[in-house]
């Protein structure tokens, strides 16, 4: 498969997937029926940060649902997930001050500022822009002044997707909800702090006090294995209690997502340019190498062995593209 063909094909699909979910918690799009899966709104919210110069739509009716729903989302954790993501912190900061939420200090932390301001969309989507807003224009970014659509509503706390709501609704945005999202959506056995701290998106320290705190009330259960603690939750129990019939299944949101928005930026660069077959499968094995770990993490297929970066590397990496809708499908 031709470069271009499969820059269209994954471009499409992932855009198709951020409107699925932001319509299932909330933001006016049409929605055919409902993933069996939990939306993570900051992993999602970075996501649609990094695709949406693609679709200024989606953009805009994000910001629409930020302008709403921003007492939801933990600053903290954003901040927190954006080091793991293909996107400029700039950028993100931007996005948090429209909210007119306060913009972590240590988002910016080590950033210049663009010598020039930097388009937040894609010329070929957006070539002109009129009037530019001014809270992005701030931060270093060129854009067109954002008019809310006024179309979006509160997320169904109740719903698969919006099991993260429910939570934060009970515990409030912080590490406790998070940890037992992991928890209730794990269905492998005990999982030790450090992996949920992890998946949760917050540093170690936090997830452990979390844990210990709501395995000292009785709500999870707390084991050592050695020198390891391990926790667990009666799922059955918690399903009940938040009225579910029931929980929505694992993903590891915080690893898919970036792992695409880096296959998707190749992509994008490769389609654009002119570079020979082996050039082309070099950047490859550089990207791959850069988010093996993460698509492992999230049971995506990779290419196996040490296959040199030769032309005959490009079917296996677009095969791991494959892989990773196919997750998202």
């Amino acid at each position: 498969m031709l470069i271009s063909e499969a820059r269209e094909r994954a471009g499409r699909e992932l855009l198709g997937f951020a409107w699925r979910q932001w319509g299932q918690i909330g933001v006016s799009a049409s929605v055919a029926g409902e993933d069996r899966w939990a939306v993570d709104p900051e992993a999602l919210v970075l996501f649609t940060i990094g695709l949406g110069k693609w679709d200024p739509r989606l953009f805009d009716e994000m910001l629409d649902w930020l302008a709403l729903n921003h007492g939801l989302l933990s600053m903290q954790r954003l901040r927190n997930l954006t080091r793991r993501f293909p996107v400029a912190p700039g950028l993100v900061a931007a996005v948090i001050a429209w909210t007119r939420e306060p913009v972590p200090a240590q988002l910016l932390k080590g950033q210049s500022a663009p010598a020039k301001k930097q388009p937040v969309f894609s010329p070929d989507v957006l070539g002109f822009v009129a009037v530019a807003d001014p809270t992005f224009e701030e931060y270093g970014y060129l854009r067109p002044q954002v008019t809310r659509s006024g179309k979006s509503r509160e997320p169904d706390a109740t719903a698969p997707a919006g099991l993260a709501f429910q939570l934060r609704h009970l515990f409030g945005p912080g590490s406790r909800s998070e940890v037992m999202r992991v928890l209730l959506t794990w269905e492998q056995g005990p999982l030790d702090a450090a992996r949920i701290a992890d998946e949760a998106g917050f540093a170690k320290r936090n997830a452990s006090d979390a844990l210990a705190a709501l395995a000292a009330s009785g709500v999870i259960n707390a084991a050592w294995s050695g020198n390891e603690r391990l926790f667990t939750v009666d799922r059955a129990q918690w399903a009940a209690l938040l009225g579910r019939a029931a929980l929505p299944a694992f993903v590891p949101w915080s690893r898919l997502l970036p792992a695409a928005l880096e296959l998707i930026g190749w992509l994008d660069a490769e389609s654009d340019a002119q570079d020979s077959d082996y050039l082309i499968a070099s950047h490859a094995r550089t990207v791959m190498d850069r988010i093996t770990h993460d698509l492992k993490a999230a049971d995506v297929a990779t290419p196996r062995g040490n296959l040199t970066p030769d032309p005959s590397y490009l079917p296996a990496v677009l095969a791991s593209m494959d892989s990773l809708l196919a997750k998202l499908g």
